[in-house]
């Protein structure tokens, strides 16, 4: 019985973080001008890459999904819908390096900012595997 009840305290926290962390998406969550013109310093390696996708897969896949289509675990019967980095109209087809490095740096909502939990040269790695998923500006 009070495993259950854990169980089900531990769903209900983790579904109302992941609503908060995707509310950001129907507001329209816009990195200043200044974040898209800023150049990503760590080049596009196959090292790089792996080490991104690496830190993607403990601290991004849960909601974002290992696939990055925003399909996690944690997006089932989410609205809006996690962000997908996939395709010419998702995510990464939208927007810069910069930018996406604001965002996981500065976090807004249930997005947390990841400027203490990852160094900079972390969160260049995640950048550089989210644009796998696409093409990007």
């Amino acid at each position: 019985m009070r495993h259950r009840f854990f169980g089900w305290a531990l769903f209900l926290s983790l579904t109302a973080l992941v609503t908060l962390v995707f509310a950001h998406e129907m507001t329209g969550w816009i990195a200043p001008v200044e974040a898209r013109k800023v150049k990503n310093p760590i080049k596009a390696t196959q090292p790089s890459i792996q080490k991104g996708k690496e830190i993607y897969g403990k601290k991004c896949a849960l909601c974002h999904g290992i696939k990055g289509d925003g399909n996690g675990p944690a997006s089932v019967g989410l609205n809006p819908k996690p962000t997908s980095f996939k395709g010419p109209h998702g995510h990464g087809g939208q927007i810069s390096d910069g930018e996406h490095f604001w965002k996981i740096t500065t976090g807004r909502g249930g997005m947390p900012s990841f400027a203490k939990d990852l160094t900079e040269e972390e969160r260049w790695y995640v950048v550089n595997y989210i644009n796998t998923f696409s093409k990007h500006p």
